[in-house]
């Protein structure tokens, strides 16, 4: 972590023939046996319960497809009734009326919204997936704001916990709120933020928890990086990557690689020269180690032109690595950075998110 089974049934069928000789006589079948006994009725199997990751997979098409059709009930139907959506740096939205009028709002600001989700990755009722959401801004994003007629195309993760009929217990949901901003406002200089990324056409690709031995080293290894992170030791941080290692953190405009690490990661070492990362939920599958950590410290340095403000922050954010021989070859952090510079006064807290009602009433004025 740095800063920043489908069983198929075939059915087979048998024919048979009767034979004939060159005469009249044809080869007789011998009659059955008095004393045979007729064949028992099969006793009915009941098919198997879904897999609970055959579930997940299936609620998640489900709500992609709402979110598309911007169908803002059936959104809300993917989620238990009580169900908790929470995003670093805003308040939680609790319950299916929240959530429904938070996918109103979406649908009033971008019109054209759509959203796929390009990867998941599932443990037991848990999956961490990540996505990708389009629009053009044609609608007010919030009351008394303006659109502004600018496209968005960000990245972001989730990590949710599911009941057995599939529906969403708890979503954390990841992206970053100033690349968003960045992205609607014609005046920021290009190569500072991330550019909008376009929606991927390729099907959502699902990795499975096992169980195994070999997830578990995954899983240890993983755990071992962040360990080796703490120690801000430059050495250290190096050993844990491979020499083709490039990182794609949500926040950053350019790939960071084996190259630039010690850099960048110098830049958070300074600010922030207490910082810990502390594993709240753990998960690997096929080689990757997925991790959502919770991020603390205090910003004695500088963060770029923001001077050391000597508060403290804790934030969260996930983590994903492909990992090979016990090291990073690939590694991919979500993260709001709105969360962060709120914390340490960079930037105002973010409001309660305005009933959709109010937002659609702000789209006739």
């Amino acid at each position: 972590m740095r800063m920043p089974n489908v069983a198929l049934a075939a059915l087979c069928a048998a024919s048979f023939a009767v034979g004939c000789d060159d005469g009249d006589k044809k080869t007789a079948e011998p009659a059955p046996s008095a004393s045979a006994a007729p064949l028992a009725s099969a006793a009915p199997v009941a098919p198997a319960a879904p897999k609970p990751s055959e579930v997940i997979t299936a609620s998640l098409k489900s709500v992609v497809a709402a979110w598309n059709a911007h169908d803002a009930a059936k959104v809300a139907a993917g989620y238990e009734p009580g169900a908790t959506l929470v995003i670093p740096g805003s308040p939680p939205v609790v319950g299916h009326d929240a959530v429904q009028d938070a996918a109103k709002g979406e649908f009033t600001a971008y019109p054209d919204f759509k959203v796929a989700i390009t990867r998941a990755f599932i443990s037991g009722h848990s999956a961490v997936f990540e996505w990708v959401v389009t629009g053009k801004n044609d609608g007010p994003p919030a009351p008394g704001q303006k659109p502004t007629g600018r496209s968005i195309g960000i990245s972001g993760v989730s990590l949710a916990t599911f009941d057995d009929a599939g529906l969403m217990k708890e979503d954390h949901r990841y992206f970053d709120g100033p690349t968003i901003g960045s992205q609607l406002d014609p005046k920021a200089k290009a190569g500072t933020f991330v550019a909008p990324v376009t929606m991927p056409t390729a099907e959502m690709e699902v990795h499975v928890s096992k169980g195994t031995p070999d997830e578990a080293k995954t899983v240890a290894d993983g755990n071992a990086i962040l360990k080796a992170d703490e120690t801000k030791d430059d050495k250290a941080l190096l050993a844990t990557v491979n020499p083709d290692y490039v990182w794609i953190d949500n926040t950053s405009p350019t790939p960071i690689t084996q190259a630039t690490l010690v850099s960048v990661q110098g830049g958070y070492n300074k600010a922030f020269p207490d910082w810990t990362m502390t594993p709240t939920t753990t998960m690997a599958a096929d080689g990757y180690y997925v991790v959502e950590v919770t991020f603390a410290g205090t910003q004695k340095g500088p963060m770029g032109p923001i001077k050391a403000s000597n508060k403290p922050v804790k934030t969260s954010m996930i983590d994903i690595q492909l990992l090979k021989d016990g090291k990073a070859s690939k590694e991919w952090s979500y993260f709001n950075s709105a969360d962060l510079l709120t914390q340490i006064g960079a930037m105002p807290a973010a409001p309660a998110a305005p009933p959709a009602a109010a937002v659609a009433a702000a789209a006739t004025k």
